[in-house]
């Protein structure tokens, strides 16, 4: 995993998302907590350890994103370990090989944000929930709800895995009585949950503001979550059909592993039919670990087999593997092109504004790649900065009389062919009547434009 995540991981300028962690990570430990209070407060400790993270290693895009890697590949490492202990070695090695050719693996062990360390914490509790049913004492359980406590800070809905959890108790309990199991999953549950109920709290007052863009549940989302969920509908196929297909003398064992792939995202989903919507399928990434030890179960002591579909994986899964490190494959335009042609073009005494759409993103997404260069436009329209305010977004003049620049930048995510389209009405009508526009650039999701004051 750290070998194919490895791959091209800094080819992708920061995405959308990527620029929200960046923004985070660049504020005091007293602003951050600030942010919290008003969104992404669920997301908050990792934004904490991102800022930690890039005081010491800086904010290069490989430091940047290393965490995301380092916390797959040990997430894989730990799924090769749950199917050993559970199963076989071989088992182990097959499952954790085909979890890491997955091409949504790659996606977010490249990705600076919180799911690869939710895949890793949701790995980790599986894994010491099955080490605690088999040599059970009280340390055991408590590392098991340090794992829980850890998911929860890095991602709330990472504790759906808890609804797969439960049918493993319940099958152990059915089969051996035993009345320990019965006080100390539900206390260490509880005491989980309860160190994460604050992040929980606001999770639930700021969900309004999270997750409006979600689109509403539909039965179209419900047919294509298996193929979303792996990131290539083939590779989500070939794996749930080997998984199908498995066998094993203690079918239980097999039944505990069907429900921690299918009950996360069956839950997250009935809910999202019956609320407002929140399937977001990154938010069940773990439920491929189980289904790749399902897979491997089948092709159990068949080396030949395992080696094909190990191979057949690899290869219906590389196309999408290159695109998920396609320049623009984390979501908005290419940064990267459009800082480089402003300071490829810019003069002392530039000014810059941005378009109305996520301008928050766009912003940071200037700011990050332009943020070693000892000349860059001066951001005319800002009054206070988001981290001053709280928010992703900064707070801007509120009228026209703010700026009164020679040459003026415009940077905007695209819509349709005018330049001027998401400026907004009273600055567009001061560009339109005292501007002429002498540059135009027009990259993928994005325009680049330069306006110099009229003469005369």
């Amino acid at each position: 995993m750290l070998i194919i995540g490895r791959i091209g991981w800094v080819e992708p300028a920061l995405g959308w998302d990527e620029h929200a962690t960046w923004s985070a990570a660049m504020r005091t430990p007293a602003q951050l907590i600030d942010f919290a209070g008003h969104m992404d407060g669920v997301i908050s400790p990792y934004y904490l350890f991102m800022h930690y993270w890039t005081s010491v290693f800086g904010d290069s895009l490989g430091w940047f994103r290393l965490p995301s890697l380092l916390a797959v590949a040990i997430g894989v490492g730990l799924v090769g370990e749950l199917g050993r202990r559970l199963f076989t070695p071989g088992v182990g090695l097959v499952g954790g090989l085909i979890v890491a050719l997955v091409p949504q693996m790659s996606r977010y062990a490249q990705d600076a944000r919180a799911y690869g360390f939710s895949f890793l914490f949701a790995i980790l509790s599986t894994l010491l929930l099955y080490v605690a049913l088999s040599r059970p004492s009280w340390w055991r359980w408590i590392a098991y709800g340090a794992a829980l406590t850890l998911l929860g800070y890095t991602h709330m809905l990472g504790l759906l895995v808890l609804s797969g959890h439960v049918v493993a108790v319940a099958v152990r309990w059915s089969a051996d009585h035993d009345r320990r199991l019965l006080i100390r999953w539900p206390v260490v549950v509880a005491a989980a949950i309860a160190l994460v109920s604050p992040l929980i709290r606001l999770g639930l007052t700021q969900r309004g503001t999270q997750l409006e863009w979600v689109p509403e549940m539909d039965l179209h989302q419900v047919l294509i979550a298996p193929g979303v969920i792996f990131g290539e509908r083939v590779v989500g196929l070939l794996v749930i059909g080997l998984a199908l297909a498995a066998r094993w003398e203690r079918p239980k064992l097999l039944g505990e592993l069907a429900a921690l792939a299918v009950l996360p995202p069956v839950v997250l989903i009935t809910v999202s039919f019956f609320t407002s919507s929140l399937w977001v399928p990154r938010y069940v990434l773990y439920v491929i670990a189980p289904l790749a030890l399902l897979a491997a179960v089948a092709l159990r002591g068949l080396p030949w087999r395992s080696l094909t579909a190990v191979l057949l994986i690899a290869a219906v899964g590389f196309e999408f593997q290159q695109s998920v490190r396609d320049d623009r494959s984390h979501g908005g335009m290419d940064f990267r092109v459009a800082a480089g042609i402003v300071e490829k073009h810019q003069q002392p005494g530039d000014a810059i504004v941005y378009g109305r759409i996520s301008t928050w993103s766009v912003r940071s997404g200037l700011d990050y790649e332009m943020r070693d260069e000892k000349i860059k436009p001066k951001d005319v329209m800002l009054r206070r900065t988001a981290a001053e305010v709280g928010q992703l977004d900064a707070v801007e003049c509120p009228d026209v009389t703010c700026f009164d620049n020679q040459r003026v930048w415009y940077v905007g995510a695209r819509q349709g062919g005018d330049a001027l389209s998401n400026l907004g009405p009273q600055l567009k009508a001061k560009f339109t009547a005292e501007y002429k526009r002498t540059g135009y650039w027009v990259i993928p999701l994005g325009t680049i434009a330069l306006f110099e004051r009229r003469t005369g």
